[in-house]
């Protein structure tokens, strides 16, 4: 892989690590207001998205 194929992929992947973790704790916010009545299935779910999305990051900054 070319450097500049190499770094794009690198933003790429940081970028969409970034929103994974921003959307997840954003549902774990509003989760834990009651008169939005989530589901709290998906509760774990977004904290497991959390940590996924550190993962997409660091793998981003390690192609980067």
């Amino acid at each position: 892989m070319k450097r500049r194929n190499a770094s794009l992929l690198g933003n790429v992947l940081m970028g969409l690590g970034l929103v994974v973790m921003v959307v997840g704790v954003g549902y774990s916010i509003l989760n834990q207001l009651p008169q939005l009545d989530l589901p709290q299935f998906f509760a774990h779910g977004a904290i497991l998205s959390i940590f996924v999305g550190a993962v997409l990051w660091l793998a981003g900054a390690r192609i980067g």
